[in-house]
Formats: structure tokens, C-alpha cells, sequence
């Protein structure tokens, strides 16, 4: 008997107690792991959307570059490249590059609905990024591209690409 009342333990109150103290600390750890993890995730859809842009410019680039003529679509929505028959890197005589609902894609075609597009970048804000600048005389013409990408969910993240394509299979301006 004398052995049971010499044991010391913990009240009700005292386990409650800590118990509500634990609860505390692990609300606060759960909450830096789900900022991590969104945080995590928005860095990775900038990193994807970057990855996407430079793919699109360099494709963009390289057909721009072939190309002998550029005619701009939907007010600059979009662009189509007249391509010779020297550049083999496509069976077509024309490919269109078009921004519809926000994102950039490739047609194999003469316009914005010839055939299945093929997506570039998703996220796209700028709604007319091409223009066709005027050559000065005896320049070969150029086509601007002004893109700008919102992939996330964060005001002030959006990332803007200008690039000067000079096509230069085309004819100089006089």
C-alpha cells in the first residue's frame, strides 16, 4: 500500500494543458510546411512557364528567321510565316503562331484554326505581342514579339519577353 500512494503522476488538468500547448506548436509547423509547399509550387510553375518561353522563342526564332514573308493575324494576336522551299524543317509552306485564351500555340498552317495547335505557353496576358516594325530602306524586315506570362497567383510575378526576329530570307525594304 505504501507503494501506491508514493506514486507521483499528472492530473487531468495538466495533460489538457499540454495537450492544448502541443496542438499550438503543430498548427504552427503544419502552416510553415503549407507555405513551403505553395511557395514550392508557385517557383516551379515560374521555372515550367521560363522553360516554356524560351522553347517557344527559339522555335519562334527559327521559323521567323526562314521565313521570306510575316503577315501579322487578328491585329497582332498572331503571325503567320511564309516559309520557302529551302528551309526543310517543316513539310508546309506556312506555320501561324497565335496567342487564343491566353496561350501562345503553333499551327502547321495559314491561319489560327488550321489543324490541331501545337501548345507552347500557357499563362500568356499580352493579347497582341506581334508587330511587324518598319524596315528602313534596304533592311531586311522584322517582326517584334512582346510576351508577357502570369503563371501564378501572386500580383507582380509576371514575366515579360521582348525579342526582334529579322526574317532573313525575305525580301530587303526599299
Amino acid at each position: 500500500m505504501k507503494r501506491l500512494g508514493a506514486e507521483n503522476g499528472q492530473t487531468l488538468v495538466e495533460l489538457l494543458v499540454a495537450m492544448g500547448l502541443m496542438a499550438i506548436v503543430m498548427v504552427g509547423i503544419v502552416n510553415i510546411f503549407v507555405s513551403g509547399g505553395r511557395a514550392g509550387a508557385d517557383a516551379n510553375a515560374r521555372i515550367d512557364a521560363q522553360q516554356n518561353t524560351r522553347l517557344a522563342i527559339d522555335r519562334l526564332e527559327f521559323e521567323g528567321r526562314c521565313a521570306a514573308i510575316a503577315t501579322l493575324l487578328n491585329s497582332g494576336a498572331g503571325v503567320k510565316f511564309t516559309i520557302p522551299t529551302q528551309c526543310a524543317h517543316t513539310t508546309t509552306t506556312a506555320v501561324s503562331w497565335c496567342v487564343v485564351s491566353g496561350v501562345l500555340e503553333r499551327f502547321a498552317g495559314a491561319s489560327c484554326a488550321a489543324g490541331t495547335p501545337q501548345v507552347f505557353i500557357r499563362g500568356v496576358t499580352s493579347a497582341t505581342p506581334f508587330s511587324l516594325p518598319t524596315a528602313p530602306s534596304g533592311d531586311l524586315p522584322t517582326l517584334a514579339v512582346a510576351l508577357t506570362i502570369d503563371t501564378s497567383r501572386d500580383a507582380g510575378t509576371a514575366a515579360t519577353l521582348d525579342d526582334t526576329i529579322t526574317l532573313r530570307n525575305a525580301t530587303p525594304a526599299s
